[in-house]
């Protein structure tokens, strides 16, 4: 839940609830199973889990039970941000009692974000969290990986929500019968979750390693990763990714396996001869063209790529204005914002005294700096940009360089094709780059 102290009363109505979630979606065989395949010698030798969020402890109570019957030797501490959910657990774990939970779990309050200085770095073989990680913003969600990864010696397990439509609807309905509070979160936490895409790239993010998700019953997911180093840097989101990319045309092959990972803050720069295939991956990326094999990945919660194509995409018997307008209308951006937005994209890029000009009237460079501008015109965090700077005066590269600095400061990602990088390499902000050589 996002609130920090919520009542008692909303706190059992909710572990009720997920109780009965966790044992209609085998959230427990999915963690047994996680264990069993990825802790080596896990019957000869005593292994302790840490959970992280542990709700009523109906996880780690069915765990024990389960790893009771398989003869292996667990230790379980359940840990929380809030005194109360761990009473809860307690109580639950009294009266569950019969025989198989050994000592028992134990209990302790524990912050997620900041789990590795409370209870120390590889103090556990297996952390484990389930149905936590959409009540927190992409960036939390990266530093609470990392703190279950700088925790575990050898496993994490995150089990939680998959956003898709029908989700939202099948929330609401397996809560008709509950108040009100449990129907709004229910419904919340499966628009705020993830696809078991953005699952892995912040998995990622998070310096995990042989990452894997599958989906489990009920539309959640599991995600199992080896932690990685302690002292690996803390990696960007990952925003777009280019896997073994290939593309013919007829027998005549352009891309062949093609990878990169573009991540927050990352600019890719594409170089190649011309012919190489740079416009061709670039498409693939936004998805104008599909690959023969391999897979083009861009986060889509990161709001639509603003993509500009080599020949600009525009409107030419349109104004520039319309042409702004019709680019905000194509990139969702809310009605009520797009006057905004047009103005913007004008004073930006320098077109206010063209904005009633007809697109094919204007010069070359102008052109440019319309198409430039409706790339931008819904301020996206990923940015792909094919030959932007083909025939842009002084001025308009200056305006480019603003929109590209703008992209990487809001730790969003571009991806651009340049035949004269010169202007790149000049540029002191745009020294994370990514070369990408076709």
């Amino acid at each position: 839940m996002d609130d920090a102290a919520p009542s008692r009363a909303v706190l059992r109505s909710e572990y009720r609830f997920l109780s009965h979630l966790n044992r209609a979606t085998s959230a427990t065989k999915a963690l047994v199973d996680a264990v069993a395949d990825n802790v080596p010698n896990i019957s000869g030798r005593p292994i302790s889990l840490v959970d992280f969020g542990c709700g009523g402890a109906d996880i780690p109570v069915r765990f024990l039970k389960q790893a009771a019957e398989r003869g292996w030797q667990c230790s379980f501490l359940c840990t929380d941000r809030n005194e109360d959910a761990l009473e809860i657990g307690q109580a639950y774990v009294l009266s569950s009692g019969d025989g198989k939970l050994g000592s028992g779990p134990s209990f302790q309050v524990v912050d997620l974000l900041v789990a590795d200085k409370t209870l120390g770095a590889r103090s556990f073989d297996v952390a484990h969290a389930s149905l936590v990680m959409h009540h927190l913003d992409d960036e939390s969600v990266v530093v609470g990986l990392r703190a279950m990864a700088s925790v575990a010696r050898e496993l994490v397990v995150w089990n939680d929500l998959i956003r898709e439509p029908i989700g939202v609807w099948v929330a609401q309905l397996c809560t008709i019968t509950a108040g009100r509070e449990l129907r709004h979160d229910a419904a919340a936490s499966v628009r705020r979750s993830f696809t078991m895409a953005e699952a892995r790239a912040v998995a990622e993010a998070a310096g995990l390693l042989n990452i894997h998700v599958r989906r489990m019953r009920g539309a959640r997911f599991v995600l199992t990763g080896v932690p990685g180093p302690l002292q690996m840097p803390l990696g960007g989101r990952p925003l777009a990714r280019a896997q073994d990319i290939c593309f013919s045309y007829g027998a005549r092959t352009i891309l062949s396996k093609v990878n990169f990972v573009a991540r927050s803050g990352d600019l890719v720069h594409v170089t190649g001869a011309n012919g190489s295939g740079k416009s061709t991956l670039l498409a693939c990326m936004v998805g104008a063209l599909k690959p023969s094999a391999g897979q083009a990945w861009i986060d889509r919660t990161a709001l639509l790529p603003g993509f500009h194509p080599q020949e600009g995409g525009l409107f030419s018997v349109l104004s520039v204005t319309a042409n702004l307008e019709s680019a905000a209308r194509l990139a969702k951006v809310p009605s009520a914002q797009r006057p905004s937005a047009v103005m913007r994209g004008l004073s930006d890029f320098g077109l206010q005294l063209h904005a009633s000009q007809q697109v094919d009237r204007l010069s070359g460079g102008l052109r440019r700096r319309v198409a430039l501008a409706c790339a931008m015109i819904h301020s996206p965090s990923i940015l792909v940009l094919d030959e932007p700077d083909a025939g842009l005066d002084s001025g308009g590269r200056e305006a480019l360089v603003r929109a590209i600095e703008a992209v990487l400061v809001r730790r969003g990602a571009v991806i651009l094709a340049s035949h004269a990088p010169s202007w790149l390499h000049d540029q002191p902000s745009f020294a994370k780059r990514v070369e990408v050589c076709l």
